[in-house]
């Protein structure tokens, strides 16, 4: 969930960008869809009447902090201090709103009203991205695509040869201009 919020900028490096989740209601979709809204949990969008600025701050700036760590992680360098603030802020938030269950697991108590849950989930998932990362149980890589793409992914394959964030889209165009190039 933490690696596709990252990737919700449509190719980073490129002139013109698309940022997938520009407006809270496309945010929202996308939540839904990632999974870090529940399908039996509800937004109360109607709350969001002068609040859609500040919440597309908090997207933002989490999105960004988030790309950040996921970049440092790969780069093999220190997590970044900034990033480190803003992750830390959102991972508080998170944990004030978990309880332990009946069945003995820490849950993120969904409140209609908290047009933010979608930020505690990735934040929470922030933190085993990147631990599972450490581990071994998959290896954190950057798209070969740096003139555009920009997109980091998990790369689980059995060789960890893997390149691009998909085959379908920069692979074959990297190919092709690799074609293209020799001819």
């Amino acid at each position: 969930m933490s690696i596709d919020f990252a990737n919700t900028i449509h190719d980073r490096f490129a002139a013109d960008v698309e940022d997938y989740i520009a407006t809270p209601e496309r945010y929202v979709e996308w939540a839904r869809r990632s999974g870090a809204i529940a399908t039996d949990e509800m937004i109360d969008m109607s709350r969001l009447e002068g609040e859609g600025e500040r919440l597309m701050a908090d997207v933002r700036s989490l999105r960004d902090a988030t790309y950040l760590l996921l970049s440092a992680c790969i780069d093999g360098v220190a997590l970044p201090q900034g990033p480190l603030l803003v992750e830390n802020h959102w991972l508080l938030r998170a944990w004030q709103s978990q309880s332990l269950s009946e069945n003995g697991l820490l849950t993120l108590r969904a409140d209609p009203e908290d047009l933010r849950i979608p930020l505690k989930r990735i934040a929470l998932d922030v933190v085993d991205t990147l631990v599972d990362a450490r581990a071994g149980k998959f290896k954190l890589k950057r798209c070969a695509n740096q003139s555009s793409c920009g997109w980091i992914f998990a790369d689980t394959s059995k060789n960890g040869r893997r390149r691009w964030c998909a085959m379908q889209t920069c692979g074959t165009a990297s190919k092709t201009a690799t074609r293209r190039n020799r001819g």
